[in-house]
């Protein structure tokens, strides 16, 4: 004992307000599900006998249809894919060739960001408007356009500030793309289900119209807290779905159907558990706004959706990434630095709330606190 004590320090040892791994373990029924399917047979490349291969594309449609009345075609709209990370990369490369630009509002989820670079594919970023709640900027979006544009990419729930596009943003968006026919929008949706306060989440594929330019992707790692299972999806027209089934194949031959499986009982069954997990999300986010509001100069939007906030540190360093050495070193908190979310992002850190309790994270904003660097002049 006086060894663990040792390693973990008399204040409890090191803080993670950086990884956005829900602290939960995955819904049993989820388990259960897998379990039977492997039993079953679904071993080999093909799912066995009396298993629809289409199990988990006819659960993602019934999604679309029941929550928001997009009717798909579950056969030929849906792709599985491992997780979001693979939907992105997928849609990415179905759409784009090097050289081609994307326009991307920012701060935005950093990971886009690195594929834009390995892809060739040169971002053209936008920010976000920060003194109105992270909000879109529909006009700049639209101004950004050139005849090199292929992509406009918006993480709706954002990642990292938590925001939600409104109606009229996702109006505006959809009449970006009606009046440039020849530019897609893929649209991250991983946070759709994980929403505060009465928020509701808005999809543009209700209009039928647009499928050909859409690439909307989903993921089961937040929403049922089953990052290591490598679960998502890509909804998109379907000459775009049989571009990204044909490079899945290519890089992988397909998603394991078990957990495919696993993914359509997640769908149709587990939104009570989604509820669970979201009502202790809330106490956890009540704590982390509380520490946070004890801070001096550091004014934070608080988010409607996900799992992280963005305050802005700028009043104490422009570096956000020396900040946050400096914290993990001295606070022993490990954070994310804005810089990495896009240009915007600089001044700020990234932290989250689905991976310690409330206590902890409340300890760790006063490590924060005790640590920050004397107040720029």
């Amino acid at each position: 004992m006086a060894e663990q004590e040792d390693q973990r320090g008399g204040d409890g040892g090191p803080i993670n307000l950086w990884v956005a791994d829900p602290g939960f373990e995955t819904d049993p029924r989820i388990v259960e599900a897998f379990d039977y399917a492997v039993r079953r047979g679904c071993t080999h490349y093909f799912p066995a006998a009396g298993f629809d291969e289409f199990a988990l594309p006819k659960a993602v449609a019934k999604y679309y249809l029941d929550g928001f009345g997009a009717n798909l075609d579950p056969l030929g709209e849906v792709s599985a894919t491992h997780g979001a990370q693979e939907a992105l990369s997928l849609s990415i490369q179905a759409c784009t060739r090097p050289g081609d630009e994307i326009i991307v509002p920012e701060p935005t989820y950093s990971v886009l960001i690195e594929k834009l670079e390995i892809f060739g594919v040169k971002p053209v970023f936008v920010s976000l408007m920060e003194e109105d709640s992270w909000r879109l900027d529909p006009g700049a979006i639209a101004s950004a356009v050139t005849d090199k544009t292929r992509m406009i990419f918006v993480c709706n729930p954002n990642n990292p500030t938590g925001t939600v596009c409104s109606r009229e943003d996702m109006d505006a968006l959809a009449a970006i793309l009606r009046a440039n026919r020849g530019v897609s929008m893929l649209l991250d949706e991983c946070y759709a289900r994980i929403l505060y306060d009465g928020g509701a989440h808005r999809t543009l594929l209700g209009e039928r119209e647009l499928m050909d330019q859409l690439f909307v992707v989903g993921s089961f790692s937040k929403a049922y807290a089953m990052t290591g299972w490598r679960l998502g999806y890509v909804v998109a027209g379907k000459k775009n779905t049989e571009r990204i089934k044909r490079l899945s194949f290519e890089y992988n031959g397909g998603v394991s159907y078990a957990v495919q499986y696993a993914g359509a009982v997640a769908l149709g069954e587990c939104s009570d558990f989604v509820e669970r997990m979201v009502g202790e999300l809330t106490r956890r986010r009540r704590a982390m706004l509380a520490g946070l509001s004890e801070l001096r100069d550091v004014p934070c939007v608080v988010p409607q959706a996900g799992f992280e906030v963005f305050p802005d540190f700028s009043a104490y360093s422009r570096n956000s990434k020396a900040l946050v050495a400096a914290l993990e070193k001295e606070a022993r908190v490990k954070t994310m630095p804005g810089v990495e979310y896009g240009p915007s992002g600089e001044g700020h850190i990234r932290l989250v709330f689905c991976s310690e309790d409330s206590e902890r994270i409340s300890e760790g904003i006063s490590r924060i606190g005790r640590c920050l660097p004397p107040r720029r002049s």
